[in-house]
């Protein structure tokens, strides 16, 4: 069974909205977006390794990653 969540959003400007959860909806907000996914873990995992190898790339915008993909 799906939890509702309650969040604020505050618009910071036209380019950035910031949105606020209770700690509450903390776990709830981590479930729902996957970060407790076992693929999304493995991926961090690979992530850290691959840094900590010097295996990085530097990227200016997430659009850079998604193209990629």
């Amino acid at each position: 069974m799906q939890k509702t969540m309650s969040a604020e959003l505050k618009r910071i400007s036209k380019d950035k909205i910031r949105f606020e959860i209770t700690r509450d909806n903390y776990e709830a907000f981590c479930n729902a977006v996957g970060l407790y996914k076992k693929e999304f873990l493995e991926s961090l995992k690979r992530s850290e390794t691959d840094h900590k190898a010097g295996r990085i790339t530097k990227r200016k915008t997430l659009q850079e990653i998604i193209r990629k993909a």
